[in-house]
């Protein structure tokens, strides 16, 4: 009810009417004829005598009634609580506490609750007592809910004789009112322990009601109006243990969502276990402290509500760290999980360290476990996929060192460095190629160390420091493993002598035998792919190695030289199919495999240039040898010949210059370094990695890698002018012989003639012999006209290649620039070579340096 409304007074009399019937039975009316006459002649004579004492709560007040009521019925508590719930809407607190109070000292006739909770007024109308104890009186006749017998009995021996007397009896009244408020008020409080009690093992009680899907409680709907705000807060304060108890609880619930799986999540359930026992163990000693006050009734150290909270602060913040941590380590697993759990290993607080650290431990088992058959057996335990290195069961023999085994990076905990993972990785790895690879069985050294610490001190695998003594054994462990793979590789497998062998065919890096291979394949790669015999090739490879001094070479080297047919097309010919390959046998196929595509193709690059340099000197031969046999017709084709032979040499110039680019400044210049690494290595791995570096120099060097395809095309622009030469000479040399043969044949005509005594040719053949010769000069002419066109063709290829060198910024390139261009012939036919930032740039800058030194 609003304060600016007046009292529903039809209401109230119906609401007493109802509750009169209740409590008086057959004498309700007269009950409720004598409350009413009293209430109206005298509103102000019903105070509450809690004023002047100890406040009795609303709360307290229909707790009581409801006790009270519970003794006799059920039914009467919920006619109760319904006409309590119809009062509570329609008037305040302040007005709704003294008439609860009033209605209980009514119906408790076994407490005299109203000669305690009622007082009247003397001091405004002394002869109204008279009237209160007739009420009582009647009361207590026929309906037992009266008490005026023991009302009279606690006035000064049973009469109303003075004022004295019955001031007396009034603070009489009033003390044991209050204590049985005090009593009334314990054991609310009681009850409130006993909800909270629960509430922390994830039960409802009465005062509290929990949310299933959230876990959070919240007060009872109707018995949480009866309590004060004090005591409701304190309550809800309690729950808030409960709250955090459920969500801890869900992580070790296998039908939660939040279950973790796997043997890492196993680990942090069993720790979670372990301090869900210790918070049992708190609970228990809770309730067997409350059970133990409720019997004996002791109150000199009473459980209040604010010592359980004082009880319950540290296991409240141990659940809530505990839960944010397992809500950190939802939905992960293995090495992830640990990560997650690292996370708050350097918190500042000293409970939450404490906490992950246990945590941390206890997740980490199965890691030691598996580290331990790692580290020791080479092999891999892992049935739920959870540990950082992983094993791929389909990986042919070929690939065993390379795929067999890698890094799990999401499953990598961020206590392991990357550095530290990869020594983990290479231990293992170096184990199992020693005994399945090797069949080398010698036990791991220092495996006995290495495993005792494991077991003893996991802890020092997530330490701040890199320098425990779990790390100085693994650095121990790893570096010599790695020097038995390395020894046994580069020693009676000779790994070293197969990459030098691989070197020096594959990469042409045995000049003589590039040489006399490639001039005696010429004659079989010109034909037809589909027409050649690989045994064919390899005899004429086996000869090429016996004709050079490679013969010098091992012969346990040289028998895997063999000869590889790629796939043929169309059209194709030997030169397209034909390819060198080095097979390895042992433990080096698992090294070399992988490699055997770049080296092939390293090859092909590196034979075509070899191809269009033998092409360029045969027809310089060809050229040389030319001057002899055509020195009758040297003055018509004198011209021809000298374009010819200023573009072979332009040719033979820049195929030269690149060949000793490639074979000793990218190629030998690598070995060298590549040389260096080896004797360095610690490591199968590191000797690998140098080894693929050394391929990756080779292929940026020679243009075949994706970052220098302009300068590949470039240089197929140049061969292919090589290309049209090596035709165009062809037919420059058919139409000379046939000019030579029409001579010939003219010159033996005369001769005939002259023996004949006819001396001389008629104007018939005259006129024939006219007719070739201007047929030869006109083809001379279209000739001259195709050779220059070629050279035009050529020179601008070749400007284009030499701009594209010189603004590369590579190093070495622009030097290779300007020694292709050594007399800046070029450079002054393209203006783009003249502009800053080019070669003649960084010429004259390399010139003022050598002149100040």
């Amino acid at each position: 009810m609003n304060r600016n409304q007046q009292p529903n007074f039809p209401v109230i009399y119906e609401l007493l009417k109802q509750l009169c019937q209740n409590l008086a039975g057959d004498r309700s009316n007269d009950v409720l004829k004598e409350v009413t006459r009293l209430i109206k002649h005298k509103p102000n004579s019903i105070v509450n005598y809690g004023a002047t004492s100890v406040a009795a709560s609303e709360s307290m007040i229909v707790a009581r009634i409801n006790r009270l009521l519970a003794s006799r019925s059920q039914a009467s508590v919920n006619v109760f609580n319904g006409f309590y719930d119809e009062l509570v809407s329609m008037t305040e607190s302040k007005q709704r506490t003294p008439i609860l109070e009033f209605l209980f000292h009514l119906a408790d006739s076994d407490k005299s609750a109203c000669a305690s909770g009622l007082k009247v007024d003397l001091r405004n109308d002394a002869g109204f007592a008279g009237t209160l104890d007739s009420v009582f009186s009647k009361l207590s006749v026929d309906s037992g809910i009266g008490g005026s017998e023991r009302l009279m009995k606690s006035r000064s021996g049973g009469t109303v004789s003075g004022s004295t007397g019955s001031l007396c009896d009034t603070k009489a009244l009033v003390a044991d009112d209050a204590q049985l408020q005090i009593a009334d008020r314990n054991e609310l409080e009681d009850l409130l322990i006993q909800d909270a009690i629960y509430a922390c093992t994830g039960i409802e009680g009465k005062y509290l009601r929990k949310n299933f899907v959230t876990g959070e409680f919240k007060l009872h709907h109707i018995h949480g109006r009866n309590l004060n705000a004090c005591d409701a807060g304190m309550l809800l304060r309690l729950a808030e243990v409960g709250y955090f108890y459920n969500k801890v609880s869900r992580f070790i619930n296998p039908k939660s969502d939040a279950y973790l799986m796997g043997n890492f999540g196993q680990g942090y359930i069993t720790a979670l276990q372990k301090e869900l026992t210790n918070y049992y163990g708190l609970i228990a000693n809770l309730q067997e402290n409350l059970d133990r006050q409720r019997q004996t009734g002791d109150s000199a150290e009473r459980m209040t509500l604010i010592r359980t909270m004082v009880w319950l602060v540290e296991p409240m913040e141990r659940l809530q760290w505990l839960a944010v941590i397992s809500e950190a380590c939802r939905e992960v697993k293995g090495g992830a999980l640990a990560s997650a759990i690292h996370k708050f290993i350097w918190h500042g607080d000293p409970m939450v360290r404490t906490i992950s650290r246990e945590l941390l431990q206890s997740a980490c088992i199965p890691l030691q476990q598996m580290l331990t058959q790692w580290l020791t057996d080479g092999k891999i335990v892992d049935p739920h996929c959870e540990f950082f290195i992983e094993e791929l069961t389909d990986v042919g023999y070929n690939r065993l060192w390379h795929d067999e085994f890698r890094l799990r990076p999401s499953m990598v905990p961020s206590f392991i460095s990357d550095t530290l993972a990869k020594q983990i990785l290479v231990i293992g790895k170096s184990i199992n190629f020693l005994r399945e690879i090797c069949k080398d069985r010698a036990p791991v050294p220092e495996r006995t160390d290495l495993k005792k610490c494991l077991n003893e001190h996991l802890d020092y695998l997530y330490s701040a420091h890199n320098n425990t003594e779990l790390h100085v054994l693994i650095d121990s462990v790893y570096l010599k493993t790695s020097k038995r793979v390395l020894d046994i590789v580069l020693g009676p497998h000779q790994l070293f002598d197969h990459l030098k062998a691989m070197r020096d065919y594959l990469l042409l890096g045995q000049g003589h035998f590039a040489d006399v291979l490639m001039e005696n394949l010429k004659e079989e790669l010109d034909r037809p792919a589909k027409d050649i015999y690989q045994q064919e090739l390899f005899s004429i490879v086996a000869a090429a190695v016996r004709k050079s001094a490679a013969e010098q070479e091992e012969p346990s080297v040289l028998n895997y030289l063999d000869v590889h047919f790629l796939k043929p097309c169309e059209g194709d010919t030997g030169w397209d199919v034909f390819c060198l390959t080095y097979k390895v046998t042992g433990p080096l196929v698992t090294i070399f495999q992988p490699v055997q595509c770049t080296y092939r193709a390293l090859f092909k690059q590196l034979w075509n240039m070899k191809r269009f340099e033998f092409i360029l000197y045969g027809i310089w031969r060809n050229h040389m040898l030319s001057t002899r046999c055509y020195k009758p017709i040297a003055n018509d084709i004198s011209v021809v010949k000298q374009h010819l032979q200023t573009y072979c040499s332009k040719m033979i110039n820049i195929i030269t210059q690149m060949q000793y680019y490639i074979l000793f400044e990218v190629i030998e210049c690598s070995w060298e370094q590549f040389s260096a690494r080896v004797k360095q290595a610690k490591a199968l791995d590191d000797v690998l990695e140098a080894h693929d570096k050394f391929l990756e120099r080779i292929r940026t060097g020679i243009f075949s890698d994706q970052s220098t395809i302009l300068f590949s095309n470039c240089l197929e622009k140049i061969f292919s002018s090589v290309r049209k030469l090596d035709e165009w000479q062809m037919n420059f040399y058919k139409l000379c012989n046939r000019e030579m043969d029409a001579r010939k044949a003219f010159d033996e005509y005369i001769k005939s003639s002259e023996a004949k005594g006819t001396y001389g040719v008629n104007a018939e053949r005259a006129l024939e012999r006219d007719e070739e010769l201007q047929d030869f000069e006109a083809k001379l002419m279209q000739c001259q006209q195709a050779l220059a066109e070629i050279g035009v063709e050529y020179e601008n290829s070749v400007g284009h290649f030499l701009y594209q060198l010189a603004v590369s910024p590579m190093e070495s390139l622009p030097q290779l620039c300007m020694r292709l261009d050594y007399n800046e012939y070029y450079k002054h036919r393209d203006e783009r070579l003249s502009v800053p930032l080019t070669f003649q740039h960084m010429r004259k800058s390399m010139a003022n340096n050598f002149g100040r030194k």
